[in-house]
């Protein structure tokens, strides 16, 4: 058996670094890797974009399905999320839970649960 066959996505990124992944007219999504940290980094070129991405989320979503003991709830920008961290928010769950259930910020949630 050759070796090549086994190789994993560590194996081909250097221990370092931020790579395209993948650009389309909505987002750009990039690959990094940080030591054995790896993940991908989402780059919405629109708001627009990122709320129709969450609007067909909490479409999809079943409120009688099962869920495990994390579920996703919403996505933020981060320039948002910076600035409710700025603010404090972040780090109030009270304040938190009270800006993700107020109608103002809606299209940021991916399900219609309540906090």
């Amino acid at each position: 058996m050759d070796d090549s066959e086994n190789l994993t996505l560590g194996d081909l990124l250097p221990t370092e670094g931020c790579y395209l992944w993948s650009d389309d007219p909505e987002k750009t999504v990039y690959i990094f890797r940080d030591g054995d940290v790896m993940g991908f980094r989402t780059h919405w070129k629109s708001l627009s974009a990122l709320f129709d991405a969450n609007a067909a989320e909490a479409a999809a979503f079943s409120r009688t399905g099962t869920h495990g003991d994390i579920q996703k709830i919403a996505s933020i920008p981060k320039p948002v999320f910076y600035d409710w961290r700025d603010q404090g928010i972040t780090d109030d769950p009270d304040a938190l839970r009270r800006r993700l259930n107020d109608g103002d910020f809606s299209k940021f949630r991916t399900n219609d649960w309540r906090l």
